[in-house]
């Protein structure tokens, strides 16, 4: 698949990267692996360069653009390593841009776009599925949550998060203050230690549900992110091919350059290739779902197994090509496994997707087990 970015696509995300490899490095995800929240200096920047506001209207101070736009900026992120707290922020701030009414816009949306409000999301109970049926809360009529939200990426230093959970009339999107008594946030120990992970349950809370819905709400949102996460994970495989690349330029051994040998040049040209395609592909799944094509849901599987896939491959080939110091947290190498990892998985990995695109493949259809097919 050849789909390509417009002129002013190619910039911003040209923009993106400059900026992070100027103020932080590929290496500066460790300085914030140990730090309890996001960094206050690069949230600050975020906002002030309006990567927290892409999709968001212009009357909530954002880009008025599309998740097309949004997916260069995290594809960006991702190759730079950008601490994941950058990335939570502006996926919530898409949710509450697709999911708030004009007063709940200009009340929740326009603080986060701007900075003053820090926003995350907690849509699925530990180990439940990537559709309706992992929500592990409960909402009355009024708007009582109760139930585990699962794991959030920096939820703890978060002002609200946007929980979904199941109501009489199906599953809606809540807008939670984390101040309130009944809800709990426990530090976790996640994967990637460029973010920071924490279990939420709430009790008794009372939330405000966001009212720009219908049925299938939802499950686009579900879509939106899942193409985000492909997007952060072609950027993150990109980054660990070119590290690979200029380490086996360097790496020597019978006299001569680990990466002359042909059996090392074919494992790279296939990776190559699997990324260009790939990273075609995301780009073309945020365009399908901005212009609402058909195959919007389709494309969304596609791109995400295929992506878990290479996220794996990659992860492995760049470890094993730098040897042991690969695996070191030290390392740089050791920074994308550990991305590349988390990537593969968050919301669903081949074992997930492949069955939603064999159903849709032979015309039968997957609403019966995923909200991400349609």
């Amino acid at each position: 698949m050849d789909f390509r970015l417009s002129d002013e696509q190619l910039a911003m995300g040209s923009a993106v990267r400059q900026w992070m490899q100027r103020r932080a490095d590929l290496t500066a995800g460790r300085e914030h692996a140990g730090a309890p929240a996001v960094d206050p200096a690069l949230y600050r920047a975020a906002a002030g360069l309006g990567w927290l506001g892409v999709t968001a209207p212009e009357a909530a101070g954002g880009l008025g653009l599309g998740l097309l736009d949004l997916s260069v900026v995290a594809e960006a992120l991702g190759a730079t390593l950008a601490p994941a707290g950058v990335g939570t922020r502006m996926a919530a701030a898409d949710v509450l841009a697709q999911s708030a009414d004009p007063e709940q816009l200009g009340r929740w949306l326009a603080p986060v776009v701007s900075g003053d409000l820090a926003a995350a999301t907690a849509l699925r109970a530990p180990g439940g599925a990537w559709d309706r049926r992992g929500v592990g809360v409960t909402a009355t009529a009024g708007g009582v949550l109760d139930g585990d939200a699962g794991l959030a990426d920096h939820a703890a230093d978060a002002g609200i998060l946007v929980v979904a959970a199941t109501a009489a009339d199906g599953v809606g999107l809540y807008v939670v203050e984390t101040g309130h008594p009944g809800v709990s946030i426990d530090a976790a120990d996640p994967v990637d230690r460029t973010l920071r992970s924490a279990r939420v349950r709430l009790a008794g809370v009372a939330a405000e549900r966001l009212r720009h819905a219908d049925d299938g709400l939802f499950e686009r949102i579900v879509r939106r992110l899942t193409v985000l996460v492909s997007a952060d994970l072609v950027g993150a495989a990109g980054t660990a091919l070119r590290l690979t690349v200029d380490h086996l330029r360097q790496r020597r051994q019978f006299g001569r350059a680990v990466g002359s040998f042909q059996a090392v040049q074919h494992e790279l040209a296939e990776l190559y290739l699997e990324w260009t395609i790939l990273t075609h592909a995301v780009w073309y799944a945020a365009h399908s779902q901005d212009a609402g094509l058909d195959d919007a849901a389709f494309m969304t599987s596609v791109v995400k197994s295929r992506a878990a896939e290479l996220a794996l491959r990659m992860s492995a080939a760049t470890v094993q090509f730098h040897g042991a110091a690969g695996l070191a947290w030290e390392h740089r190498a050791g920074l994308l496994f550990a991305r590349l990892h988390r990537d593969a998985y968050d919301f669903g990995d081949a074992d997930w997707h492949d069955p939603i695109i064999t159903a849709a493949a032979i015309g039968a259809g997957a609403t019966s087990h995923t909200g991400v097919a349609p």
